[in-house]
Protein backbone atom coordinates (compact mmCIF):
# COMPACT_ATOMS: atom_id res chain seq x y z
CA UNK A 1 0.00 0.00 0.00
CA UNK A 2 1.46 3.26 -0.81
CA UNK A 3 1.73 5.73 2.19
CA UNK A 4 0.38 8.95 1.85
CA UNK A 5 3.13 11.94 0.91
CA UNK A 6 5.81 9.21 0.73
CA UNK A 7 7.05 11.33 -2.89
CA UNK A 8 6.76 14.42 -1.55
CA UNK A 9 9.59 16.88 -2.28
CA UNK A 10 8.62 19.77 -0.06
CA UNK A 11 11.62 20.29 2.48
CA UNK A 12 10.99 19.94 6.25
CA UNK A 13 11.85 23.52 6.58
CA UNK A 14 8.99 24.40 4.43
CA UNK A 15 6.40 22.32 6.38
CA UNK A 16 7.38 23.88 9.12
CA UNK A 17 6.91 26.97 8.37
CA UNK A 18 3.65 26.33 6.81
CA UNK A 19 2.67 24.19 9.84
CA UNK A 20 3.56 28.03 12.18
CA UNK A 21 1.66 30.00 9.33
CA UNK A 22 -1.21 27.33 10.13
CA UNK A 23 -1.52 27.40 13.46
CA UNK A 24 -0.60 31.14 13.88
CA UNK A 25 -3.49 31.91 11.31
CA UNK A 26 -5.73 29.41 13.90
CA UNK A 27 -5.10 31.74 17.11
CA UNK A 28 -2.46 28.94 18.74
CA UNK A 29 -0.02 30.37 21.23
CA UNK A 30 3.56 29.08 22.53
CA UNK A 31 4.89 27.75 19.65
CA UNK A 32 7.79 25.99 19.85
CA UNK A 33 9.74 23.32 18.28
CA UNK A 34 12.04 21.08 19.76
CA UNK A 35 14.75 18.72 17.71
CA UNK A 36 16.38 15.60 18.67
CA UNK A 37 18.52 15.24 15.94
CA UNK A 38 20.51 12.33 17.27
CA UNK A 39 17.77 10.19 17.57
CA UNK A 40 15.62 11.66 14.90
CA UNK A 41 12.93 13.04 16.46
CA UNK A 42 11.38 16.67 16.60
CA UNK A 43 8.32 17.56 19.01
CA UNK A 44 5.43 20.34 18.35
CA UNK A 45 4.05 22.41 21.18
CA UNK A 46 1.26 24.65 21.11
CA UNK A 47 -1.55 25.78 22.62
CA UNK A 48 -4.93 26.43 20.66
CA UNK A 49 -7.81 28.37 22.83
CA UNK A 50 -11.47 27.52 21.16
CA UNK A 51 -14.42 28.53 22.95
CA UNK A 52 -13.19 29.27 26.18
CA UNK A 53 -11.17 26.46 26.82
CA UNK A 54 -7.13 26.34 26.29
CA UNK A 55 -5.80 23.02 24.25
CA UNK A 56 -2.24 22.54 25.17
CA UNK A 57 -1.09 20.06 22.56
CA UNK A 58 2.30 18.12 21.90
CA UNK A 59 2.98 16.11 18.51
CA UNK A 60 5.83 13.78 18.45
CA UNK A 61 7.55 12.98 14.82
CA UNK A 62 9.81 10.14 14.53
CA UNK A 63 11.72 8.48 12.10
CA UNK A 64 11.74 4.91 12.09
CA UNK A 65 14.83 3.44 13.40
CA UNK A 66 17.36 1.69 10.75
CA UNK A 67 15.90 -1.83 10.97
CA UNK A 68 12.64 -0.49 9.66
CA UNK A 69 13.25 1.62 7.48
CA UNK A 70 15.48 -1.35 5.98
CA UNK A 71 12.47 -2.98 5.90
CA UNK A 72 9.94 -0.39 4.50
CA UNK A 73 12.69 -0.11 1.90
CA UNK A 74 12.52 -3.62 1.00
CA UNK A 75 16.53 -4.14 0.70
CA UNK A 76 17.92 -6.00 3.33
CA UNK A 77 21.50 -4.27 2.39
CA UNK A 78 21.00 -0.78 1.38
CA UNK A 79 24.16 1.72 0.88
CA UNK A 80 24.37 4.17 3.52
CA UNK A 81 23.25 6.83 1.18
CA UNK A 82 20.04 5.00 -0.02
CA UNK A 83 19.82 4.75 3.48
CA UNK A 84 20.20 8.32 4.49
CA UNK A 85 18.30 9.40 1.16
CA UNK A 86 14.82 7.30 2.46
CA UNK A 87 15.38 8.64 6.05
CA UNK A 88 15.31 12.01 4.61
CA UNK A 89 12.20 11.33 2.60
CA UNK A 90 10.62 9.96 5.63
CA UNK A 91 11.15 12.95 7.42
CA UNK A 92 9.60 15.53 4.94
CA UNK A 93 7.17 12.70 4.54
CA UNK A 94 5.95 12.99 8.21
CA UNK A 95 6.13 17.06 8.56
CA UNK A 96 3.91 17.02 5.30
CA UNK A 97 1.20 14.33 6.64
CA UNK A 98 1.47 16.62 10.14
CA UNK A 99 0.50 19.78 8.47
CA UNK A 100 -2.51 17.51 6.37
CA UNK A 101 -3.89 16.37 9.29
CA UNK A 102 -3.95 19.50 11.62
CA UNK A 103 -5.18 21.44 9.05
CA UNK A 104 -8.23 18.63 8.62
CA UNK A 105 -8.69 18.39 12.36
CA UNK A 106 -8.60 22.69 12.86
CA UNK A 107 -10.97 22.97 10.00
CA UNK A 108 -13.30 19.55 11.26
CA UNK A 109 -14.02 21.39 14.41
CA UNK A 110 -14.49 24.94 13.29
CA UNK A 111 -17.11 22.80 10.99
CA UNK A 112 -18.47 21.37 13.87
CA UNK A 113 -17.68 17.80 13.12
CA UNK A 114 -16.08 16.77 15.74
CA UNK A 115 -15.42 18.77 19.43
CA UNK A 116 -11.84 20.17 19.91
CA UNK A 117 -11.15 18.31 22.94
CA UNK A 118 -12.57 14.68 20.98
CA UNK A 119 -9.48 15.65 18.50
CA UNK A 120 -6.48 16.86 20.28
CA UNK A 121 -7.58 14.13 23.23
CA UNK A 122 -4.58 12.00 22.57
CA UNK A 123 -2.46 14.87 22.07
CA UNK A 124 -2.97 17.04 25.45
CA UNK A 125 -0.20 17.33 27.42
CA UNK A 126 -0.77 17.40 31.29
CA UNK A 127 1.27 19.82 33.87
CA UNK A 128 3.77 17.01 34.28
CA UNK A 129 4.56 17.31 30.26
CA UNK A 130 2.56 13.91 29.43
CA UNK A 131 0.16 13.38 26.55
CA UNK A 132 -3.08 11.79 27.32
CA UNK A 133 -1.80 8.78 25.04
CA UNK A 134 1.32 8.04 26.75
CA UNK A 135 -0.94 7.98 29.93
CA UNK A 136 -3.66 5.70 28.17
CA UNK A 137 -2.02 3.49 26.10
CA UNK A 138 -0.38 1.55 28.74
CA UNK A 139 -4.22 0.74 30.09
CA UNK A 140 -5.76 0.20 26.55
CA UNK A 141 -6.46 -3.82 26.91
CA UNK A 142 -8.16 -2.68 30.24
CA UNK A 143 -10.05 -0.73 28.58
CA UNK A 144 -11.35 -2.31 25.95
CA UNK A 145 -12.38 -5.09 28.75
CA UNK A 146 -14.74 -2.58 30.40
CA UNK A 147 -15.66 0.63 31.14
CA UNK A 148 -13.00 3.63 30.38
CA UNK A 149 -14.35 4.83 34.00
CA UNK A 150 -12.07 2.36 35.46
CA UNK A 151 -9.34 4.14 34.30
CA UNK A 152 -10.60 7.20 36.29
CA UNK A 153 -9.11 7.91 40.01
CA UNK A 154 -12.15 6.90 42.31
CA UNK A 155 -12.74 11.15 43.31
CA UNK A 156 -13.95 11.83 39.63
CA UNK A 157 -16.07 8.48 39.55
Amino acid sequence: MRRFAEDTSVPVARSRAAIDELLCTWGCSGLSWADDFDHGRAALRFTWTHEGTAYLARFMLAVPEDDQLKKDMGKRWPTAKQLEDYREQRRRQSYRVLLLWLKAALNAVEAGLVSAAAVFLPWLEDAQGQTVAEVALPHIAELMRGSARRLLPEAKR
